[in-house]
């Protein structure tokens, strides 16, 4: 008799109505989310496949079939084309120059900086570090013509010199990520060393650097990605003959709309060298950047 009271227990028919409920409801959000994941893949697919179809297909109205003639040869014919002096491949390895310099700049000035906030005490120490949350909050709208102003006094416009000078702020997001980093590496392993006769730059660059791998390769994903597709910079510090793969584009669209496979092709050549090392790497920049999140 006790079990049978026990199997018809008003809690246990309250508690298969909340498991019913949970599973309908986390149906009901995959469903949500899976067409949201489409809805962004879509526009992607279908430039890929428009990329590969002739001028004279995509004209004739097949904007939503297969390409009737696989044209891969408009990647090849897109990266000679000139846009102003330069062709596209040169704007394709200045974008390259620009990345690689930018981010070992602002990822190396920044891991030094963090390291000190995180790891000494100094005058001046919590100001530091107010800047660098301040200098996240402020619109870059409101910095630009001061920006501007300063880049022109110090005859930096118009020059490689001056973007890479932008590229190299140690404060930002980098920062951030860095300095909780470094504040959740035990200070025993810097004691360690100096019993071992290590002097500081050998301390950071041997033992602290090591350890903060995951964050630092996560922060130049993230800074490679996005100086790869930045605009403005480029745009309005760069001579126009040295003229980056971002901005070049804006300008190959512009002068090529009657020819959307090749413009399609254009736009796929400064997609997928960021989508390649995304994926490449994208289990490790959420890894990194959640520990240096949660344990500063």
């Amino acid at each position: 008799m006790k079990d049978l009271n026990e199997s018809y227990h008003p809690h246990n028919h309250i508690r298969k109505k909340i498991n019913y409920g949970y599973h309908i409801t986390k149906w009901i959000v995959f469903l949500v989310f899976l067409v949201y994941g489409l809805s962004l893949l879509f526009p992607f697919l279908w430039m890929t496949i428009n990329a590969f179809k002739t001028t004279g297909d995509f004209s004739g109205g097949n904007y939503f079939g297969w390409p009737k003639e696989f044209a891969g040869k408009n990647f090849i014919e897109v990266m000679s084309m000139k846009v102003g002096n330069e062709t596209i491949a040169i704007m394709f390895l200045m974008s390259v120059i620009t990345t690689i310099g930018g981010t070992l700049l602002n990822v190396g000035l920044s891991a030094c900086v963090a390291y000190v906030v995180a790891k000494y005490k100094f005058p001046g120490r919590g100001f530091l570090y107010g800047v660098a949350i301040f200098s996240m909050v402020v619109p870059i709208v409101g910095t630009l013509p001061s920006q501007i102003n300063m880049m022109q006094t110090f005859h930096l416009d118009n020059s490689l010199l001056g973007v890479f000078f932008l590229y190299s702020s140690c404060f930002g997001f980098n920062f951030i990520l860095l300095y909780s980093a470094f504040s959740s590496i035990s200070n025993s392993y810097m004691e360690a060393a100096s019993v071992d006769c290590a002097g500081r730059f050998k301390t950071f660059f041997k033992v602290m650097l090591p350890m903060a791998k995951g964050p630092i390769i996560a922060a130049s994903i993230l800074t490679a990605i996005g100086y790869w597709n930045d605009y403005q910079t480029p745009f309005l510090y760069l001579p126009d003959d040295y003229q980056t793969l971002a901005v070049g584009l804006q300008k190959f669209q512009s002068e090529n709309q009657a020819s959307y496979p090749m413009v399609f092709a254009s736009m796929l050549i400064s997609i997928v060298p960021v989508l390649i090392l995304y994926v490449c790497f994208q289990k490790r920049i959420i890894e990194s950047t959640n520990a240096g999140g949660l344990k500063g």
